[in-house]
């Protein structure tokens, strides 16, 4: 299944994000019926920037991720090449894959996957020609041996740009990849039918950024501020809830994923505007078989990507505007599962569940040269550290196998994802209060919980 994720034209606002201020995220949730993070090692393609976009899984040993990296030739901050990586039960290892082949191509994207079977694997993107400002689809097939490229078309013609941003099929002869065409863009929704990829008549507005297929019958696509639905003989546009808040000016969705017919989910974004300057919220939208109703109640800045296991089993991922995050609906509420921290903050792009017990997120972190980012839960190595302290904005330092720090949310509440398994003394500490100190085992795969009390 793929989740859906936004495409480089969006991927490019969320650098915009991260210093832009966050309305509102509930607090950290140390504990409960979500899953426990960790991160796992992953290639990257030289030593320049890197990213994954997009996952999908035949099963857990058999897992793609497709992205991009840098690779260092002019134009050297914005070429791109095309970059695909396997899961093997064992690790990560980067298979090679091509790009996208036309005059004056300046670089390949690939944004989308999804795995139908061991040698059915398709992903999707554009490669763009900076010179021109023109973008033409892009469409790998995997065999079970190599990567090919499939030709596809581009109805936004070869002066315009054309965009596929995610894939989602039902079977080897029904498959299903969503974008954009043309200036000003609008919707771009091609099938494969076993022999070709069609462009598709539809009446959705605007670009379109993620895609489920729950049956031939049963499609779903949404992007901008729209969702299309797709009935088995025809597309035709859906209202979703906008929230409308004070200053509202634009609620994009990039992701979407369904457990059901009745319980389908999309994430993506609310934009504000404030005065010069904007700021961000995460949103969410649901459908229960009749409306779709917005949850504005999340974690996060922005949401990418989003795993529906169940109604009451729901994991979104994306940024708070420095680090990924993971957001979890339990039925009734969102909150915040704690998750790895690593570099100089990153963002998750997209979410695969292999299994209710079993799911995988990808994206990348920042830093002097950015890397891909591949978080599983449950960790098969790492746990998580959390507790409760009586004082807000007290620092929480851990010694044990890895040594680092953080401070207490307004709550007092602290959480600490990916921590290597072992033995960690923990030290909390705030002004001239007398400190706190704790020993405490954590397992992998599992969150400690401790609460401290400072005398102050």
């Amino acid at each position: 299944m793929n989740t859906g994720r936004c495409p480089l034209r969006i991927s490019a606002l969320i650098v915009g994000l991260l210093l832009a201020p966050v309305l509102s995220t509930p607090p950290v949730q140390a504990h409960g019926n979500s899953l426990v993070w960790g991160t796992v090692p992953s290639p990257n393609h030289g030593s320049l920037d890197n990213a994954l976009l997009g996952i999908s899984a035949v099963a857990g040993t058999d897992i793609w991720a497709v992205g991009e990296y840098n690779p260092g030739l002019p134009p050297t901050v914005t070429g791109r090449r095309t970059l695909t990586e396997h899961w093997d039960g064992r690790s990560w290892h980067i298979v090679p894959s091509p790009n996208a082949s036309f005059p004056h191509v300046s670089a390949s994207h690939l944004t989308g996957v999804d795995a139908l079977a061991v040698n059915d694997v398709w992903a999707v993107g554009y490669g763009e020609d900076f010179s021109s400002l023109t973008s033409r689809t892009l469409i790998l097939h995997w065999d079970g041996m190599r990567w090919s490229t499939v030709p596809s078309p581009n109805p936004g013609g070869t002066n315009q740009p054309n965009q596929l941003s995610a894939i989602d099929g039902v079977t080897a002869t029904d498959v299903w990849a969503v974008g954009a065409a043309g200036f000003p863009e609008t919707a771009l929704i091609l099938h494969w039918n076993g022999a070709s990829w069609d462009v598709v008549p539809n009446q959705c507005t605007g670009p379109l950024a993620g895609v489920v297929a729950l049956s031939a019958q049963n499609v779903w696509a949404v992007g901008d501020t729209t969702s299309c639905h797709y009935d088995g003989i025809g597309w035709s546009t859906v209202p979703i809830a906008l929230p409308g808040g004070q200053n509202e000016i634009n609620d994009p969705l990039v992701g979407v994923a369904a457990s059901s017919p009745n319980d389908v989910w999309a994430v993506g974004n609310r934009v504000f505007e404030q005065g010069e300057s904007f700021s961000y919220a995460p949103l969410v939208e649901h459908w229960t078989g009749s409306t779709w109703t917005a949850m504005t109640a999340v974690p996060g800045m922005l949401l990418n990507g989003v795993a529906a296991l169940t109604p009451t089993n729901v994991y979104a991922v994306g940024t708070d505007g420095t680090y990924g995050v993971v957001g979890h609906w339990d039925g009734q509420t969102w909150t915040m599962v704690p998750s790895p921290r690593t570099g100089q903050g990153g963002v998750l792009q997209a979410i695969e569940a292999v299994t209710q017990t079993n799911l995988w997120a990808v994206g990348s972190v920042y830093g002097t040269a950015g890397g891909t980012l591949v978080e599983q839960a449950p960790s098969r190595t790492q746990g998580t550290l959390s507790g409760m302290v009586n004082v807000s904005g007290a620092t929480v330092s851990w010694f044990g196998p890895v040594t680092g720090s953080t401070t207490t949310d307004v709550y007092g509440n602290f959480a600490a994802a990916g921590l290597p398994a072992g033995a960690y003394t923990v030290v909390v500490a705030y002004g001239s209060c007398t400190p706190d100190t704790a020993t405490l085992q954590v397992g992998a795969g599992t969150s400690v919980t401790h609460t401290f009390h400072l005398q102050c």
